[in-house]
C-alpha cells in the first residue's frame, strides 16, 4: 500500500502558514498539492515531506510541527476524532485511534508499552517504531513533531483539563531546540533516542471522560449483527462487513484499509469478493444505508450525529448519499418514519 495521509493534515499546515503571513497556495503548488480539490482526499507522503520542507523554509521555523500540534482540533481527524471524544477514557480512545490509524496515515506504526515510572505505571506511546529506514527518510521531522504533539493536545481536549506528559523521545537530535520542545511539552524531552514517543501516567489515562457515550457503538453492533444473521454471504463478505462496522465511527474505510485489516492485498480482496458475487463499494453503501435507516428511527439521534457515526465527512455529504440511494432526504425519511 502506498504511503498517504488524509488531506485534512495539509490543511492544518495551511492554517500554520497563515500565522506567518505566508501564502499557502504558492507553497502547496510547489509541493504538488491542491487542497482546494475536495476529491483529493488523500495526499502521498513524499509530497507531504516536500510540503513540510518548503513550509519550514518559508517560516524559518524548524519546529513547525509543534505549531501545527498546538492548533490541532479533533475535526482534523474527521469522525475518528469524534469517536475518540466519545470513548470511555483516554486509553480507550487511544486504542481506538491506533486500531484505525491506517485511515489517517498509512505510514503510521504505533505501539503501546506499559512500564514502571517514577510515580507509578506509565503508558509509552511509541511512534514510527517499525518503519524501515528507507521509509523513515521520507518522513520530515516536523511530521514526527506533529505526530507526537497531537497526542498531548488530543488528551487535553478530550479530558477538558491539563494532562501532563512524563517524557518525550525523538530519534533525531534536539540540542539546538531543546527549550522550544520543553516549552511545548512541559516535561523532559530527549533527543537521539531509539524511538519517537511520549509517555503519560496510566492512572490519568484511565479516568472516565466527561463526553463518554457508548450508546451509538452498542447500536452499531446490534444492527450489524442482525444484518449479518439475515445474510447468506460468503466468508470474505461477512468479514468485510464486520470490519466496516468497526471502522465506520472512526471514518469511512477505503478498500485498501479493509484489505490491510484482512492481511491481504487489494487485488486479492477484490478477487475473493468477486468469487462471492460481491464488490467493495456496494457492500459499503449497503451497510451505511442500512445503519442510517435504523439510526433515523431513533428520535434522540440528530442527523449530524448519524452522519459522523457512519463515517461521512459532513451532514451535507451524508444527506446527498442517502437521498441518492433512497430518493428521500434523511430528514424526510425521519419524518415519514415518525409519522
Amino acid at each position: 500500500m502506498s504511503q498517504t495521509t488524509l488531506a485534512t493534515i495539509p490543511r492544518l499546515i495551511a492554517q500554520v502558514l497563515a500565522i506567518y503571513d505566508v501564502e499557502a497556495k504558492t507553497v502547496f503548488t510547489s509541493a504538488g498539492i491542491d487542497i482546494s480539490d475536495d476529491s483529493q482526499s488523500r495526499i502521498p507522503m513524499d509530497k507531504m515531506a516536500t510540503l513540510w520542507k518548503l513550509a519550514v523554509q518559508k517560516t524559518k521555523n524548524n519546529e513547525l510541527g509543534l505549531v501545527a500540534a498546538s492548533l490541532f482540533q479533533p475535526a482534523y481527524l474527521k469522525s475518528i476524532g469524534m469517536a475518540w471524544l466519545a470513548s470511555a477514557n483516554l486509553e480507550d480512545g487511544l486504542k481506538r485511534f491506533i486500531a484505525s490509524s491506517q485511515l489517517i496515515n498509512t505510514a503510521i506504526q504505533i505501539e503501546l508499552i506499559e512500564r514502571d515510572g517514577e510515580n507509578g505505571k506509565e503508558l509509552l506511546i511509541q511512534y514510527q517504531k517499525q518503519l524501515k529506514l528507507a521509509d523513515q527518510v521520507k518522513i520530515h521531522h516536523c511530521s514526527i513533531e506533529l505526530g507526537i504533539g497531537f497526542f498531548l493536545k488530543m488528551f487535553r481536549l478530550a479530558a477538558g483539563k491539563n494532562i501532563p506528559a512524563t517524557g518525550v523521545y525523538f530519534t533525531f537530535a534536539i540540542d539546538e531546540s531543546k527549550q522550544a520542545y520543553e516549552d511545548y511539552f512541559q516535561c523532559p524531552v530527549y533527543g537521539n533516542q531509539a524511538v519517537n514517543g511520549i509517555s503519560f501516567s496510566k492512572a490519568l489515562l484511565t479516568e472516565t471522560l466527561p463526553t463518554h457515550d457508548a450508546e451509538l457503538v452498542e447500536m452499531n453492533e446490534m444492527v450489524i449483527n442482525k444484518h449479518l444473521a439475515s445474510m447468506d454471504n460468503g466468508r470474505t463478505s461477512a468479514r468485510v462487513i464486520k470490519i466496516i462496522n468497526e471502522l465506520l465511527p472512526l471514518g469511512c474505510p477505503s478498500e485498501e484499509v479493509i484489505a490491510y485489516k484482512l492481511h491481504m492485498s487489494k487485488r486479492t480482496l477484490q478477487r475473493k469478493l468477486k468469487s462471492e458475487g460481491q464488490s467493495y463499494l456496494p457492500i459499503l453503501t449497503s451497510v451505511r444505508i442500512m445503519l442510517a435507516k435504523q439510526f433515523l428511527k431513533i428520535n434522540d439521534l440528530s442527523i449530524t450525529e448519524i452522519a459522523y457515526q457512519l463515517g461521512y465527512s459532513s451532514p451535507s455529504t451524508f444527506a446527498r448519499a442517502f437521498k441518492k440511494q433512497t430518493t428521500l432526504s434523511p430528514a424526510g425519511f425521519k419524518e415519514n418514519t415518525a409519522g
